[in-house]
C-alpha cells in the first residue's frame, strides 16, 4: 500500500500491523482520510484489507 514501507512479517496479528500503521504511516493515513472524506479508522481498515503484507494464513 505504501511503496516506501519495508515492513514484511508473517503470522502477525492484525493489532500488530495496525500498530505499525499508526506509528509509521499516520500522515499517509490522514491524507487518505482527508482526500476520500472518510474517518481515519476506515482508512486504516481499508489499508489492512488491501495490504499484501498482512496475510495470516
Amino acid at each position: 500500500m505504501f511503496p516506501e514501507c519495508n515492513f514484511k512479517e508473517n503470522n502477525i496479528e492484525e493489532e500488530e500491523f495496525l500498530e505499525h500503521l499508526r506509528e509509521e504511516h499516520h500522515r499517509e493515513l490522514l491524507s487518505i482520510s482527508e482526500k476520500e472524506e472518510i474517518p481515519i479508522n476506515m482508512a486504516e481498515m481499508i489499508t489492512i484489507s488491501n495490504s499484501k503484507v498482512f496475510i495470516n494464513s
